[in-house]
């Protein structure tokens, strides 16, 4: 899989992401909000090499001021990443909880007292399941 080279800076209020790799050559694109950078970067890879947005690999560098400072936003891209798989490992675990409880016919009321939240969540939460 070809991976993508992408530096990226903050330039007159806007992200650049400056693209360098087999092919291509050197490439840019700009996008006013940070969380567009990928789909603009892939967009943009895919249109000048006739490829899916997600046939190829894209290294990213950030440098913001000078400073590179790719390490401290990949750890919290991470993070985030982290926080969402718990996230959904701890509805889940709820879940088989709400089903178990309701199950042994405890009230929503009893329930959430287990859970820590109110009836309402409960019910709420019994009828999204």
């Amino acid at each position: 899989m070809t991976t993508y080279e992408v530096t990226v800076i903050r330039e007159d209020g806007v992200w650049v992401a400056d693209i360098n790799g087999d092919w291509l050559g050197p490439a840019a694109t700009q996008t006013d909000r940070f969380a567009d950078l990928d789909t603009e970067v892939r967009d943009l890879i895919a249109g000048l090499t006739d490829t899916d947005p997600d046939s190829f690999g894209l290294a990213w560098r950030y440098v913001l001021d000078g400073r590179d400072v790719t390490s401290v936003i990949v750890d919290l891209a991470e993070s985030e990443h982290a926080y969402r798989d718990a996230a959904a490992a701890r509805d889940a675990a709820r879940r088989g909880v709400i089903r178990a409880l309701l199950d042994a016919r405890l009230s929503q009321s009893a329930i959430g007292d287990v859970l820590g939240l109110s009836h309402q969540r409960i019910h709420q939460l019994t009828k999204a399941g």
